[in-house]
């Protein structure tokens, strides 16, 4: 086998190894358990975002820290970004 074969082969198993959980895929139950394992700030939340430079919304996920990081106000904490704390709950 030549080695940019081998390497190539390798470095696709060391890849698909670390990818993590697929959230946008997951139904709202699923990430309402994955929620309920992680303190606030790791907890992830699916919205669709709108663009400016687009009029079709993208559907994004990110978890209350990175939403909090983005936007800016320190006086808020994370909790505070929890919208009615719909997606933590098991329906």
């Amino acid at each position: 086998m030549p080695k940019k074969s081998l390497i190539l082969i390798v470095s696709w198993l060391i890849l698909s190894c670390q990818s993590g959980p697929r959230f946008k895929q997951m139904t709202e139950k699923e990430l309402a358990t994955y929620n309920m394992e992680k303190p606030v700030s790791e907890r992830v939340y699916c919205y669709e975002k709108e663009s400016i430079s687009s009029r079709i919304p993208r559907y994004v996920c990110e978890t209350l820290g990175e939403l909090y990081n983005e936007s800016g106000n320190n006086a808020m904490s994370v909790e505070n970004l929890i919208p009615n704390g719909s997606v933590f709950t098991i329906n």
